[in-house]
């Protein structure tokens, strides 16, 4: 079957898990054995770094930010590549409403819609809603009224609805999208690709754990004060025995500078190290040289291509609890309660000084890592789509 993937661009230098996830949809697809191509609508973001096993169709859309004209460009698109298409997949939080006015007016494909983050009606898409102008608070009140009344009919007519967490899916479901149409399948990622490039066994995890005297704690991502790095240096400040503990925290990012700040005035600068961006390679070198990895903070509703490929390097995981993160490792990663750095520190503290536990949580977790993989997430994908054909 030939199924078209439409995504905003493929960035593979800087862009963040959800173009890796669209990147392994894809061959996953192939593997299935249906013709694949990929449309870009936003190519002049593209950055293509790596070969691809699937052709790259490059379009230009109207830009992100204006909703009206960036429907009617989808809609373009999916009028233009029909008669190549069996099916389509698309961004949903972006394209739902062009997709769906798709189905609406005749369109003789399927559209199967992805949504992994927030509609930008809802909120600021930093995850804490700044406060705004009076004008501005009544324009998002409309926005998201005039979005719920007349847009999710519209969005109603796509054929499949996929979630990556159970949590976005309830948002959306709460909004009006149609829960009888829709999956939960988690981010894809290449985990066993990870596990068998860096040779991550029971034997070498046992080995990580118990042959250093220093325990190394990672932490990683785009430096924003709402991704909570503040959290982990509140926290370290707390333990009781700093000597045996080294952080490195990597990631560019305007917080950086006052996180560094911070260490500094608060005497800690023995202890942290701030690498900046670092290359995927890097970064998985950072992996497999810690014992720990501290997830500090994320929207409650999100899963995390991050963190999951964490799991593929066994690590020990320290996250925020009662959110995705915890229903994606299933009970295998220590929770702290969100924002709180005293909870934190204790957990901290606990997995620090117990080599057992680390080694315990190091195995569930690989575990679960190898359930994840996108091979296995492939047949689900496979599944919806097929069956929408």
């Amino acid at each position: 079957m030939r199924i078209i993937l439409i995504t905003s661009k493929l960035n593979f230098e800087t862009a963040g898990g959800s173009v890796l996830d669209l990147h392994w949809k894809a061959k996953s697809l192939l593997d299935h054995g249906h013709e694949v191509t990929v449309v870009t609508a936003f190519s002049r973001a593209n950055n293509i770094t790596i070969d691809l096993p699937y052709p790259v169709k490059k379009e230009n859309i109207a830009p992100k930010g204006n909703l009206l004209s960036m429907q009617k460009g989808i809609y373009g698109l999916l009028k233009k590549y029909e008669k190549d298409a069996d099916a389509f997949y698309i961004d949903g939080h972006m394209f739902l409403y062009g997709g769906g006015l798709y189905r609406m007016l005749g369109g003789k494909k399927p559209v199967v819609a992805f949504f992994n983050i927030r509609l930008n009606c809802w909120a600021d898409m930093t995850g804490n809603p700044e406060r705004v102008s009076f004008l501005k608070s009544v324009k998002k009140k409309m926005r998201v009224f005039l979005e719920h009344l007349f847009g999710i009919p519209i969005a109603n007519y796509l054929d499949a609805f996929i979630f990556n967490t159970p949590m976005v899916q309830k948002m959306y479901t709460d909004f009006g999208i149609d829960g009888k149409k829709c999956s939960v399948i988690e981010d894809f990622v290449d985990m066993e690709g990870i596990i068998e490039r860096n040779h991550i066994t029971d034997a070498v995890l046992e080995k990580r754990q118990h042959s250093s005297d220093m325990v190394n704690i990672f932490c990683t991502g785009r430096m924003f004060k709402e991704k909570g790095f503040d959290l982990v240096i509140k926290a370290f400040a707390d333990l009781p025995d700093k000597e045996k503990y080294r952080v490195v925290m990597s990631g560019g990012g305007p917080d950086k500078e006052r996180l560094e700040a911070m260490v500094r005035e608060t005497g800690l600068g023995k202890y942290f190290s701030f690498p900046g961006w670092v290359a995927r390679d890097k970064m998985f070198d950072f992996f497999l040289a810690s014992q720990i990895f501290i997830f500090p903070k994320w929207w409650i509703e999100y899963g995390s291509a991050l963190l999951t490929e964490a799991m593929a390097f066994g690590m020990p995981c320290i996250i925020p609890g009662g959110g995705a993160l915890e229903w994606l490792t299933e009970g295998s990663a220590l929770t702290f309660k969100p924002d709180d750095a005293k909870d934190l520190s204790e957990k901290l503290h606990r997995l620090g000084e117990d080599e057992r536990l680390r080694t315990k949580l190091s195995k569930d977790i690989l575990t679960r890592a190898k359930r994840l993989d996108y091979r296995v997430l492939g047949r689900k994908l496979n599944k919806v789509i097929v069956g929408v054909i």
